[in-house]
Order: structure tokens, then C-alpha cells, then sequence
């Protein structure tokens, strides 16, 4: 029996296998080719952090802050949203260069995996492991979730854990054991919070279904059961304190603490169009951010979920049950209100519908009950049911398509129509075929393969559907650039001290990806102290204190180095800037920024930035630094502006007369530099090779004081006679003080990788170290060995005040709420015991009793 059991456990493994390995081969992905996907958070974001993650494993030092994550930050709620799956443990088989190969190893084993648990719950549902369950493991594993975002690839541990925890809700609904569900529960969280909360919402569903199902509600047992099912998932909650606690604390310092009544009010998510996603190619990667809800569940699947409710073999009473259950996941997705509520109480930044996935495992679930039921021996439901099948598909086709057309025709709109009409066919077609191998079981058991084959097919359809629309890269040029900008990155961290910054400004890896790259994780992909970040766990607080600086933002999850000037880099410390031109690197060398930390005067603590005022907050910034009132920006003259109309933009010459020596800064908020053009004397200024969408300081070149130039810029935004918008930085006067801060920096010992920043400092005068690094309550200094207190100033910059002397500062950083969660995790695990103790000891009397 157990070697029956191996052997059915490892044809669901190896069934689904197969077809992953089948559909990354035809596109050429690694292993099967040189094609990588670093398309999406794949390539922006998993790969970096992956990177990250596997570079601490092999040291075996294992830190939480990382000075590479933009300014610096805390890096578990980075860990607990994208890394604790156990699959990332095999990232230490591999070179930091063959890291996107890791990638993809990975999501084909956890597809595989998704097999094996959907087996187990088939088997211990419905007590049997027959061939046909492989039908509905690969139905599960390959549904449109999994289709349009196996990239995601944090998310695939929850349709892993998603029948395991549906087996763990069965044992306390019928058996009374609670330990799987704990456990499932527990892990469910741990391995990927966001979508473990959902499990957990799914988890009440699916036992009200079952305590439906099973009559508990008329049972004698019914309080003791509800209550202990309750006990065990307030404590599986608990046992999770560890993580949730510190990223909770983590995640409240981002914008998703962010509250929109319109994301509560309860309208509707999705039409009769969202019908097209029963169908093959519902949607593409071209809609990864905005489409209907991905429930793509294979043609057989679809007629026995309709024949589950039309045949007269299945109860009225089962029928109702189960349109509770699809019903309420239903309704959790199409009704706003509740499809935030299951999102974390946030609405979806793209990637909308994350829990479709649950609707599919409910719909595959009772389209078993059907087939086990045997409702494909009624020819007529059959056929009622395929034709159903049809008919919604062409609804869901004709709202999205053809509708659209004709009012088109009409003359009202131009429709965007992004369906490829061949898919409608294709899946009008698999309906067909499946409705008729559904009804020729009747006559021949050996059909079952031919209809595994068939679902095999849309998976593998479905599936290239996202594919085909995906641009890929090349794991060959990631390795060989990976290595070369590696190398050249090592040379230049070994020529600076600690506690300064690189900024890498453009990559030789962006050869490798098939669309545009901007190094936002460049410093965390190679282990240097930067200031651009692409995260979900972006610092709100940090975002907004760089931007009010001048960088560029595109939305509250990316922040980028471009806005930066002569200033801002000092403030910063920026060091060495790192490009790639020509086929060769450039390295661009500050020698006069001061490290992470230096001595300021104490009129820090009087300013106050102000948005849309970056050249402004920047000239009183270094103002209040330096405790004076010289102008280091200063306004040009406007001698004269022309103006006109050129289509739907407008261009604008301005005539300026300089009034310093050194570089020219341009900035206005909002503007759009992507679609704008600015030129000076003539020559073109581009904005690199980022797509500057809004607000960013912009560099115009150097000039010497009293020097006229002419900035023309033809742009649809509305500009006017204000010499705020060009301001030149006086270089003599700014390299003087800037001279000051260096020598009066930290000399930083410590390497900033083990969570620490220790130094020295010479102090003539008492005054203030600011440290530019963003205040966060997890650090703490000491002063010689005596802790001293930290202070907040610049917005979201720490400080510490010194007295004159020589001194040792040593910062210290702790994850806020960890060691809070570690408590109250250790004592819900023991509580958790204590209560599985009780249980037994309670059946072991009930049963001497009756004996």
C-alpha cells in the first residue's frame, strides 16, 4: 500500500513536470535553452533580492538592514514578502550569475509540487488514488493563476500549502485532529503572509462547506469542534508572530498603510467579459496589471463543474453547498468591498484578482464530486453542459470583442482590443472534444488518458498564451555582463572606504533584458551602498524625502538615483558614479563626499522641507548644514521668454544670464521630461536613459557666472517667467564647505553588512553627526560606549549630538517587533502542544469510560 502510495504521489510530481518542462522548453527558457524570463518583478525585483538572499546563505552571514536597499533599511519585510519559501534553500547551488536559471528550476519544482498536495487532498477526500485524479492535479497546477503569474514566484508556495490546508480543515471536521491544519496554517503564513491571509479567510469558507456537508451543525459535538477549530487557528495566527510582528512594524512605514473609501464602496470588479478567462489565452502577460479574474480552468473541468448543478444525480442539498462555497469566493472577487477585504484591506497595485486561485481549487473540487458522481454517463447533461460551456465563452467573447466593434462602427469610440481571436476557437473547439471524451468514459475507460492528454494541451496552450507575449532575455549576455560589472564594482568598493555610495547609472546587464531596464536593485544585485530601490517595502517616509530632493519617482514603490545633484550627493555621500558607454565601464570619482556620516551645525534641526520645492529645500538644506545664509543656488535672469504654440505643445525660449560659477539645475514639478524636449544652446538634453515621467532635477550643464545661454523646452505643461526654474550652483563656495564635512566625517571601521556602523570622529566644537542614513527606530548609538539618543532631522535623516573630544560611535540596528514575535510565537507553539496534550488525554479517558 505505501509503495502504491509513493508511486501515485510521484506520477502527480512527474505528470506536471513533464508539461512545465514541455512549455518552457518550446519557448527556450533555461534549462532547455538560453531564453530567460526577466520580464516584470521576476526580473526588476525576485532577482535582485534572490541574489541577495543566496549571497548571505553561502557567508553564512545573515543580516537585516542593508545600506543597498536605497538610502539603507530594514530588509525582513523584504525577506517575509518575497524569500522565506523553502524552495530558495537551493539558491546555494548556484553562482550569483546563474541566478534566473535558479529561477526557473524553482517555479517548475513548486508547479510539480502543486501536483503532489492536490493528490493528497484528492486522496483524502474522496479515498481514492485513482488514475483520473492526475486529471484534476494538472487542472489545479496549470489553472490561469499559475498561468499569468508563475513569474511571481513567491506566490506559487500558496497553491502548494492551499490543499494541504483544505485536508487540515477535513481531519477536524471529521477526525477531530488538528495538528495538519496548525501546521498548514502556520507555514501557509510564514512562507508568504499575503497570500497566507487569504488561505486563512479560505480555510472558514471551506469549514462552514464541510460542517455543511457532514451535518456537524446537528451533531452533539458541534460547539467543541467550532471552538477548537478556533483555538487551533488563533494559535496557528500567533505561531506566526515571528513574522508577522516585524513586518507588520515594517510594512506600516510604507504606502500601503494608504486608505481609499472608493476601494470599499461596493461596486462591481468585472462584466460578462471576465467569461473570456474560462477560455484559453483570457488574458496575456500584456495584461498582467488589468484583467478579468484568472479562473481558466480547462474544458472538462468547466462542463463537470455545469453538470455538477444540471444533473439529478447530486442532491439539492449537496448543489446548495457547494453554490455557497463557489458562491461567497464569487462574490469575494466581483464585489470591491470584499475583494479588498481579501487583499489585505489594500486594492491591488495590477496583478488585480490574487485570489482567483482559491475560486479554481473550489471549482476543480466540485467538478470532482461530479465525475465521481458519474454525471458524464447522462448523455443529455453532457451535452446541455458543453453547450452551456460554449455559450459563456461567446458572451464573455462578444462583451470584450465584439460589442466594442460595432460601437465602433457607430462612430463613438476606437475599442482596445488586446484578445487574439484564434484562442476563442481554440477553446469553442476543446469544449467540444472534451464534452465528447467526456461521454466516451461511458464506453471505453482507456478515454481517461486521451482526456488527460486533452488537458494537458489547453495547460500547455493557456499557458503559452502568456508566454508568447512575454519578452525574454538572454541567460547567456546576464552572465557574461553579470560577471563584468561584478568585477568592476569589486574594484570600485575595494577603492573606497566605508560609508560611501555608488550609483550605477547604466548597466551592461541591460543587455540581457528583453525591455527596458533602470537599475533600481542594481545596488542590492551586487552588494553596494546606493540609493535607488524598486520594492512593495519601499520607506514611504524616505520616498518622500528623496523626491522632495529632486529624485525621480514613479510611483510609491520605485525610487530612482536620477534627480541627483552636486548637493544631494554630498548630503548622500555619494562616491563613484558607474556607467557603461561604448562597451566599456566609466567610473566617476567625489572625492570630497563625506562618508554616511559627518558633523553638521545644530540649525539641522530647524529645517523643514517643503514638496515641489526641490532646488529651494536643497539651497536651505546646505544653508541650515552649514548655519549661514549664503546662497549656493542662485536663480539665473530671465532677459527674455518667447513663446508658441507647435501642435498640442508649447515651446518656450528663454533667454538667462548665469549668476555663479558651476553647474546649471533645471526643476519644475510636475514634468513630464519623457515627452518634453529641452535643449540648451542648441544642444539636447536627455534625461540618461530612465523615463522621467514627473517631477526630477534636471542637470543642464556648467557654465561661469554671467554667462548668457538659451534653454529651449517644448512641453505640453504650462510654464511662465519664473527664475526658480534655473538655478546655478556656486561651485567655489559649495566645494568649501564641502571640504569642511569631509574632514569632519566618521572614519567608518565596520563594512555595514552585519547590521552595524561603527567609527571615530575627531570633535572641535559641539555639534550635531548627521548621519544620512533614515531614521528608524530599530537603530540605536552609543557615544564611547554610553548609549545616547538619536534624533530625527532632514525630514527622515537621523542625528546624535556630540560634545567636544575624540569619540567611538557605534550604531546598532534590531528589527523592530522581532523580538516581541519570537516571544509570542514560542508561547503559542507551547501552547499549541499544551493543547494537543489535553485533547489526547481527554480521548484516552472518554474511551476507558466506554470500555
Amino acid at each position: 500500500m505505501l509503495k502504491r502510495h509513493i508511486w501515485y504521489y510521484f506520477g502527480a510530481f512527474f505528470i506536471n513536470l513533464v508539461i512545465i518542462s514541455i512549455i518552457f522548453a518550446y519557448s527556450g527558457l533555461v534549462p532547455f535553452g538560453s531564453n530567460n524570463f526577466l520580464s516584470s518583478d521576476l526580473g526588476t525585483q525576485y532577482l535582485a533580492f534572490l541574489t541577495e538572499l543566496r549571497r548571505q546563505m553561502v557567508s553564512g552571514n545573515i543580516h537585516l538592514y542593508l545600506f543597498s536597499q536605497s538610502l539603507g533599511d530594514n530588509f525582513f519585510p523584504v525577506i517575509s514578502y518575497y524569500l522565506l519559501s523553502p524552495f530558495n534553500l537551493l539558491l546555494v547551488l548556484f553562482s550569483p550569475k546563474g541566478i534566473p536559471a535558479a529561477a526557473n528550476i524553482i517555479i517548475m519544482l513548486k508547479i510539480s509540487s502543486m501536483g503532489v498536495t492536490m493528490a493528497y487532498f484528492l486522496k483524502e477526500y474522496f479515498k481514492n488514488i485513482r488514475f483520473t485524479n492526475y486529471i484534476f492535479t494538472l487542472a489545479y497546477s496549470f489553472c490561469g493563476f499559475v498561468a499569468s503569474y508563475f513569474y511571481d514566484l513567491m506566490w506559487l508556495d500558496a497553491l502548494i500549502m492551499l490543499p494541504l490546508v483544505a485536508v487540515g480543515v477535513l481531519h477536524v471536521i471529521t477526525r477531530q485532529k488538528y495538528v495538519l491544519y496548525y501546521f498548514a496554517i502556520l507555514m501557509s503564513i510564514i512562507f508568504n503572509y499575503y497570500l497566507g491571509y487569504m488561505l486563512c479567510i479560505f480555510s472558514l469558507c471551506f469549514f462552514v462547506y464541510l460542517a455543511l456537508e457532514e451535518r456537524l451543525f446537528q451533531s452533539s459535538i458541534k460547539w467543541r469542534v467550532v471552538r477548537d477549530y478556533l483555538i487551533t487557528s488563533i494559535l496557528a495566527g500567533f505561531s506566526s508572530a515571528v513574522v508577522l510582528i516585524p513586518t507588520l512594524a515594517g510594512m506600516l512605514k510604507t504606502a500601503k498603510t494608504s486608505f481609499n473609501v472608493f476601494n470599499y464602496l461596493p461596486s462591481a470588479r468585472f462584466g460578462l467579459e471576465a467569461l473570456t478567462e474560462l477560455g484559453i489565452g483570457g488574458n496575456t502577460f500584456e495584461q498582467r496589471l488589468e484583467h478579468g479574474p484568472s479562473v481558466f480552468m480547462t474544458s472538462t473541468i468547466l462542463i463537470l463543474l455545469l453538470a455538477y448543478f444540471f444533473s439529478n444525480r447530486i442532491s439539492n442539498r449537496e448543489k446548495l453547498n457547494s453554490t455557497f462555497l463557489i458562491g461567497i469566493l464569487l462574490v469575494s472577487m466581483f464585489v470591491t468591498t470584499f475583494n479588498t477585504v481579501w487583499h489585505m484591506f489594500q486594492n491591488p497595485a495590477g496583478f488585480p484578482f490574487r485570489n482567483s486561485f482559491i475560486f479554481s481549487f473550489a471549482c476543480i473540487f466540485i467538478a470532482y464530486k461530479a465525475y465521481i458522481n458519474g454525471v458524464y454517463h447522462d448523455l443529455e447533461i453532457v451535452i446541455k453542459s458543453t453547450c452551456i460551456a460554449g455559450i459563456l465563452l461567446c458572451i464573455g467573447y462578444s462583451t470584450e470583442w465584439l460589442w466594442p466593434k460595432i460601437i465602433e462602427k457607430l462612430g463613438f469610440a476606437t475599442p482596445n482590443n488586446q484578445y487574439d481571436g484564434h484562442y476563442f476557437w481554440i477553446s469553442i473547439v476543446c469544449i467540444l472534444i472534451s464534452g465528447v471524451l467526456l461521454w466516451s468514459i461511458n464506453t471505453n475507460q482507456k478515454y481517461i488518458v486521451i482526456l488527460l492528454i486533452m488537458v494537458s494541451f489547453e495547460a500547455i496552450a493557456n499557458f503559452n498564451a502568456v508566454m508568447s507575449t512575454a519578452s525574454l532575455g538572454d541567460q547567456l549576455v546576464y552572465r557574461k555582463e553579470f560577471d563584468r560589472e561584478d568585477d568592476i564594482l569589486q574594484k570600485v568598493r575595494n577603492g573606497s572606504r566605508s560609508g560611501h555610495r555608488i550609483i550605477v547609472s547604466k548597466s551592461g546587464l541591460n543587455k540581457a533584458f528583453p525591455d527596458k531596464y533602470n537599475n533600481y536593485n542594481d545596488p542590492i544585485l551586487f552588494n553596494i551602498n546606493g540609493v535607488s530601490l524598486y520594492s512593495s517595502t519601499l520607506n514611504q517616509d524616505t520616498l518622500q524625502m528623496m523626491h522632495n530632493l529632486g529624485y525621480f519617482s514613479l510611483n510609491v514603490r520605485r525610487i530612482s538615483y536620477f534627480g541627483g545633484t552636486n548637493l544631494t550627493n554630498a548630503l548622500l555621500g555619494v562616491y563613484y558614479r558607474v556607467r557603461q558607454s561604448d562597451n566599456n565601464y566609466h567610473v566617476e570619482e567625489n572625492y570630497n563626499a563625506p562618508t554616511l556620516g559627518f558633523l553638521v551645525d545644530p540649525e539641522v534641526y530647524n529645517f523643514k522641507m517643503y514638496s515641489k520645492r526641490a532646488l529651494s529645500n536643497q539651497n536651505r538644506l546646505w544653508q541650515a548644514l552649514n548655519g549661514n545664509n549664503e546662497q549656493y543656488l542662485k536663480n539665473a535672469s530671465i532677459n527674455s521668454m518667447q513663446q508658441y504654440n507647435v501642435g498640442n505643445k508649447s515651446s518656450y525660449t528663454y533667454d538667462l544670464t548665469t549668476h555663479a560659477s558651476g553647474p546649471m539645475y533645471f526643476y519644475v514639478s510636475p514634468m513630464n521630461y519623457h515627452t518634453a524636449k529641452i535643449y540648451v544652446n542648441g544642444k539636447r538634453i536627455k534625461t540618461d536613459r530612465i523615463n522621467v515621467y514627473s517631477a526630477a532635477t534636471l542637470r543642464l550643464g556648467h557654465f561661469k557666472n554671467n554667462q548668457k545661454i538659451q534653454v529651449k523646452i517644448l512641453t505640453d505643461k504650462s510654464l511662465d517667467l519664473n527664475p526658480k526654474y534655473f538655478q546655478s550652483l556656486n561651485q567655489k563656495m559649495f566645494l568649501e564647505s564641502l571640504k569642511k564635512f569631509r574632514s569632519n566625517s566618521l572614519k567608518i571601521s565596520s563594512d555595514l553588512n552585519h547590521d552595524t556602523v561603527r567609527g571615530t570622529i575627531e570633535v572641535e566644537k559641539s555639534a550635531p553627526m548627521l548621519f544620512s542614513i533614515p531614521y528608524d527606530n530599530g537603530w540605536s548609538v552609543t557615544v564611547d560606549g554610553k548609549k545616547a539618543v538619536l534624533h530625527k532631522a532632514v525630514s527622515n535623516l537621523m542625528t546624535v549630538n556630540l560634545k567636544k573630544g575624540k569619540h567611538e560611535i557605534a550604531l546598532n540596528y534590531q528589527v523592530p517587533g522581532l523580538k516581541l514575535g519570537w516571544i509570542i510565537s514560542i508561547s503559542s507553539i507551547i501552547l499549541f502542544i499544551c493543547f494537543i496534550i489535553v485533547k489526547k488525554s481527554k480521548t484516552r479517558k472518554n474511551k476507558t469510560v466506554i470500555h
